[in-house]
């Protein structure tokens, strides 16, 4: 069994990024699972935290990482860039440089927003970003309009993202 850990980049509780990584499950090949990881205990990056003195929440987010078979960050578009978030997750899980737990992982990019852009800036300059840590992107999926393509019980409605989605999760195997 592979296992995908997810990321949401956005706290808020309904959010469009996680109400997008409880949908995966339906949408994954065989043998394929789908974990997401808690960030609400997740402390800002500080150098001074690394080592002997790292708090329990990032202890547990890079175990998880190193563990996972790949790594799916669904990350919302605020401001034309990443939330605070998503780069806090990224600094955290690719300390110390050139050997953190991201290093050699697979990773999707996800991006969904009511609004025209479908979040296009922030996958790209993700996309950009993970290679030079070390990773490969091997799928990116933009949604504009995400309140129109899905329904009241967060399920996906709309056969273009369905597919998009679909093709990413299989590029793990």
């Amino acid at each position: 069994m592979k296992t995908l850990l997810a990321f949401n980049g956005s706290t808020r509780s309904d959010s469009f990024h996680g109400r997008i990584i409880r949908a995966l499950p339906a949408l994954t090949p065989d043998a394929v699972r789908i974990a997401e990881f808690d960030l609400n205990d997740v402390p800002f990056y500080n150098q001074d935290l690394e080592g002997d003195r790292q708090p329990a929440a990032v202890v547990a987010m890079r175990a998880a990482v190193a563990e996972a078979d790949g790594i799916i960050f669904a990350a919302p578009e605020y401001n034309y860039s990443y939330s605070a978030l998503t780069k806090n997750t990224i600094d955290w899980i690719t300390r110390p440089m050139g050997a953190g737990a991201l290093r050699g992982k697979k990773v999707m990019v996800i991006s969904v927003t009511p609004g025209p852009g479908a979040g296009r800036k922030v996958t790209s300059t993700i996309a950009e970003i993970l290679p030079f840590l070390g990773n490969e992107v091997i799928s990116v999926v933009n949604a504009a309009a995400i309140h129109e393509k899905m329904d009241a019980n967060g399920r996906i409605t709309d056969d273009d993202l369905t597919s998009a989605l679909r093709a990413g999760l299989a590029a793990f195997s």
